[in-house]
């Protein structure tokens, strides 16, 4: 079977059981949801446009730009309630930002909502660890924490458009665009120069933690430490430590989302084929009292990783010779029964490439030449 599946259905496939076996099930959703609910929630979203329509009862409906808004909405039965684990590979759909048609991503992922603490972030981070390892070998999973980065940005005392921009420059990791905002903005330098600072640091947790916490300067920033020193301590006793790095520039909408977020990487892909985090303040702004963490998988991504071609279209090319077709049958359910996959096509094999060639002799598949 895992021979004739293309790789990211393998993939799909490996997922599935990997959130399966940690107690997550399995969720599906409409294609479809009211508009209203994108509308108010534009900045969530990572990018493109909203693909609208009217239904037959005059809704505005949108077809679906994110999965994780959709459960966010949708589930949850309250603090006391138990913690839902979910997770899904559905397809999502957006207008690029060119406007010039538009985009079907497919996306694979889970989502925990409930009470969120230090064993359920170190266990959503070893999945996400885990799903990377699904994907590709040399795979870097990095780690952030909003609490560290907005207690840095804080302490500039921007608000508005300087904040957003400020937080535009360290998500490209440009320390002069950094320092550029902040001494347009009048911010103090020092502090400017202290989140410039971090911007360059980079590499193994267990090397750079200590690190942020001899730098922490605020309770918030202490505190975002020992939440990221918990989530490590998680990681390495699941055994997936190695290929987790600190990288303080990874930014999300602090409308959305507070404390751990992370990006995932794999050998060949042009960006992060993973990323998700803690979003308790998207469950606040849906007017949901749970906490939440979770991931996405852009699958999209990985048909651009390429993979090695099939070396045969068919294990047996069999060339009819007036046979009934029930005698072709009989002989291909022979083949088959035996593990082969078969392919029956009348007049040889040009531009085929099969393992061996037959035809029909008194009946019965005899062959005639082998590939392999």
């Amino acid at each position: 079977m895992e021979s004739i599946l293309r790789r990211e259905e393998r993939i799909v496939f490996g997922l599935r059981a990997l959130y399966s076996k940690y107690g997550y099930r399995p969720y599906r959703m409409s294609k479809f949801e009211e508009y209203d609910l994108y509308a108010g929630n534009r900045s969530f979203l990572p990018s493109g446009g909203v693909i609208t329509f009217t239904d037959t009862n005059g809704r505005l409906m949108a077809l679906k730009p994110d999965v994780t808004l959709s459960i966010a909405k949708n589930l949850g039965g309250g603090p006391e309630a138990a913690p839902e684990k979910l997770y899904y590979d559905e397809s999502v759909y957006r207008a690029p930002d060119s406007g010039l048609g538009f985009q079907e991503i497919t996306q694979a992922g889970l989502e925990y909502l409930g009470r969120v603490d230090g064993y359920v972030m170190g266990e959503v981070a070893m999945l996400a660890a885990r799903s990377l390892e699904e994907i590709s070998e040399g795979w870097v999973l990095d780690l952030s924490h909003m609490g560290y980065l907005t207690g840095l940005v804080d302490e500039l005392g921007l608000s508005g458009p300087e904040r957003a921009e400020l937080l535009r420059a360290v998500g490209s990791r440009s320390v002069q665009a950094v320092l550029a905002v902040c001494s347009s903005a009048g911010a103090p330098m020092s502090a400017a120069e202290r989140l410039a600072s971090l911007l360059e640091l980079y590499g193994p947790a267990q090397e750079l933690l200590p690190r942020l916490r001899a730098g922490a300067a605020t309770a918030a920033e202490l505190a975002a430490v020992e939440e990221l020193e918990g989530t490590a301590r998680v990681l390495e006793s699941f055994g997936c430590l190695g290929g987790v790095n600190i990288d303080l520039s990874i930014t999300c909408d602090t409308e959305y989302y507070n404390g751990l977020v992370f990006k995932g990487y794999v050998p060949g892909a042009p960006s992060a084929v993973l990323s998700g985090g803690r979003y308790d303040s998207l469950m606040r702004k849906l007017g949901k009292e749970e906490q939440a963490i979770g991931f996405a998988v852009y699958l999209n991504l990985l048909e651009r990783l390429g993979g090695p071609e099939p070396e045969y279209d068919a294990d047996v090319l069999l060339i009819p010779d007036g046979e009934t077709p029930e005698q072709l049958a009989g002989a291909v359910r022979e083949l088959t029964d035996s593990g082969r996959s078969v392919r029956v096509q009348p007049g040889g094999c040009s531009g085929l490439r099969c393992r061996a060639v037959m035809k029909m002799l008194d009946g019965r598949p005899v062959e005639l030449e082998r590939n392999d």
